[in-house]
């Protein structure tokens, strides 16, 4: 019961917010496109995204909120390492993604995901609801990190984690943002342990990003 309290809170929180688009980088309305870009299968070999959730060592049962969502590429995942009892709450800003993140769900065989409309100021989360917060190429997005750091917090669970993974900025590599948009392993850092985040790191696991984990 208490799951499904936490479900319809979100979907309520989520829903009840417009979407907005004043701190990307990037237009996502031509939705169909950007899927197509975030699932193309060649990704798989560098973004590893088995072995990153292998990483994050998620417990059947916790709950995990993917912050920049899209089509669920990595909630997709997620889902299936905290099981059926578990949840992710794929949250984005961008409601145009939640049809196709729901079919490729679907299609995969997963159905432990709910969609949160977030603004980009707020990811329109409970208080204490979360085990992991998961932020994979979205943290350059965000402007106000700080304020938007404390609601994250705030959003954790007692013993609970924000992960980034996000492109190194002094790489040239194939994929990601301009260098230029890109923010290095040492200002995230700060902010994170500014936030009063412990911080660890993993900077080999991936080719092309770096693994930020801070815990509370």
């Amino acid at each position: 019961m208490k799951r499904l309290l936490l479900v319809l809170s979100l979907s309520l929180l989520g829903w009840a917010q417009p979407a907005h688009h004043g701190g990307s980088h990037h237009d996502f309305k031509d939705v169909p496109r950007w899927v197509e870009a975030f699932e193309e299968k060649s990704r798989d070999a560098w973004q590893k995204p088995v072995e990153v959730v292998e990483y994050l060592g998620l417990q059947p049962g916790q709950v995990v909120a993917d912050l920049g969502a899209a089509s669920g590429y990595f909630s997709r995942p997620l889902a299936r390492a905290v099981g059926p009892n578990g949840w992710v709450f794929a949250v984005e800003v961008e409601a145009g993604f939640f049809p196709p993140l729901h079919q490729l769900a679907a299609k995969a065989g997963v159905h432990n995901i709910a969609t949160v409309l977030a603004s980009f100021d707020d990811p329109h989360l409970p208080d204490a609801s979360i085990d992991v917060v998961f932020i994979c190429d979205t943290l350059h997005h965000i402007e106000g990190r700080p304020a938007y750091y404390a609601r994250l917090k705030q959003a954790l669970k007692p013993n609970g984690r924000i992960v980034v993974v996000d492109f190194f900025p002094d790489r040239d590599i194939p994929v990601g943002p301009k260098k230029s948009e890109r923010l290095s392993v040492e200002q995230v850092t700060r902010e994170l342990q500014a936030a009063g985040l412990r911080v660890s790191q993993n900077l080999t696991l991936l080719p092309y990003q770096y693994i930020l984990v801070g815990e509370r």
